[in-house]
């Protein structure tokens, strides 16, 4: 397992899907966005299989299936997917 997929390099105290999914919340063009959705759902879902595998973190599985409908939410507003 890479470090890549336990923390953020620029936040080391944050797993990287945290970064990935935070570049989501903040991207304003439609093309970016779409291309940072995928790369932080890839990052999201690694990472619930990583914890899974352990269940230990709680409130860190809360916190992704919460990321993963609001990302949900912006497939279907902002980049119209059904």
């Amino acid at each position: 397992m890479s470090l890549r997929q336990l923390s953020s390099p620029s936040l080391p105290h944050l797993p990287v899907w945290q970064s990935d999914y935070d570049s989501v919340l903040t991207e304003t063009d439609t093309d970016t966005l779409f291309k940072r959705v995928e790369i932080a759902e890839a990052a999201i879902l690694t990472r619930r299989d990583i914890l899974h595998a352990g269940s230990e973190c709680r409130s860190e599985l809360q916190a992704i299936a919460e990321a993963l409908e609001n990302l949900r939410v912006i497939k279907r507003d902002q980049l119209k997917f059904i």
